[in-house]
């Protein structure tokens, strides 16, 4: 298995490097693609319980959050048309789908599509290749951190009903980490001059964000009782293994550039 994630991260990084550097479409439909697979995971993982989703109107209002930076005009008209439509296709199939089913179906498609939709924006920014990068390595760095501590010193659990391999020693190693690589890319990046403590603010809040994320798609797993959201990516697992954390990063790095950047 480690031999298998190994060789999809050589594999997996310098593509997706590829991509971002290309920009244009080639990054946009590579986010669109994903936030596609992430919402068709978090939705299977729903429908094993037993609840039923309206997935048409789920797909759709994914598709809008996603592209509303591109096409402003029509982001709260189209939303304001599915609700309509999904509230009256609900009316006239009841008792088929319950509220909670309704609720499953927006959840999934406005938290993915909404948190991807700043990956999206991003792409419009200056200097957006390092931006995206950025985002990417606070995530990684609050992953291995978090790994490293808690291998080692792990001894107080987080949250055991939830993770349990979760701990604060590893809480710490993630944050200190997170901090550790965005002073290190500003310093040698020089992206700006939003000086030291904003630069070991954001390290902080990625490092908090990302576990947050972690933790979320771990409880939507749990509760559906999988231990992958899926196996796109081989030794992986699913679009929301890898990227349950970046989804809170992305929107906390495109701010700290809107407003210190």
């Amino acid at each position: 298995m480690f031999k298998t994630r190994v060789i999809s991260s050589l594999i997996g990084v310098p593509l997706l490097l590829a991509v971002f550097y290309q920009g244009g479409w080639y990054w946009k439909g590579f986010f669109i693609f994903l936030a596609i697979i992430g919402l068709y995971e978090f939705y299977r993982m729903i429908l094993s319980r037993g609840h039923r989703i309206l997935q048409l109107p789920g797909y759709f209002l994914l598709l809008i959050l996603l592209l509303g930076s591109d096409y402003p005009q029509y982001l709260l008209p189209g939303i304001y048309l599915l609700l309509v439509a999904a509230l009256l296709y609900f009316v006239l199939c009841y008792p088929r789908f319950s509220p909670l089913d309704l609720a499953w179906t927006f959840l999934g498609s406005s938290y993915i599509g909404f948190l991807l939709g700043y990956a999206l924006q991003i792409a419009d920014l200056d200097q957006s290749f390092l931006l995206i990068l950025l985002a990417f390595l606070l995530t990684w760095a609050s992953d291995i951190g978090g790994y490293l501590f808690g291998s080692v010193w792990g001894t107080y659990k987080m949250i055991p009903l939830l993770s349990p391999g979760k701990s604060w020693e590893g809480a710490a190693g993630s944050l200190f980490l997170s901090v550790l690589v965005s002073f290190l890319f500003f310093k040698f990046l020089h992206l700006g001059q939003p000086g030291i403590s904003p630069v070991i603010l954001l390290g902080v809040v990625a490092s908090i964000l990302a576990q947050c994320g972690d933790l979320f798609i771990s409880a939507i797993k749990r509760y559906s009782g999988v231990k992958d959201t899926g196996k796109i990516i081989p030794g992986h697992g699913g679009v929301l293994d890898r990227f349950d954390a970046f989804l809170l990063v992305v929107p906390a790095v495109y701010y700290f550039f809107v407003y210190w950047g």
